[in-house]
């Protein structure tokens, strides 16, 4: 994993670790460590990108779509 990959997954797995905090459940709850790294490597920019990354199915996509592309923007801007 390349350094810039590897800083997203970590700033991903941040993001699972302050949602599951405020919703009350465990991390992979959020997502898996597999769906976060898929995340890092690919990068999605819009919902629909988001959406066809494995593990994200539209519950997730609707409920925490946005804070990850947040990260993914921030960290990529």
């Amino acid at each position: 994993m390349a350094s810039a990959e590897q800083a997203l997954f970590e700033a991903l797995r941040a993001e699972r670790r302050r949602l599951a905090d405020t919703h009350g459940v465990p991390a992979y709850v959020i997502f898996h460590d597999a769906t976060l790294m898929q995340m890092a490597a690919a990068r999605p920019q819009t919902l629909a990108e988001l959406a066809q990354i494995n593990g994200v199915g539209a519950a997730k996509l609707e409920r925490y779509g946005a804070e990850f592309l947040a990260v993914i923007d921030g960290m990529t801007a």
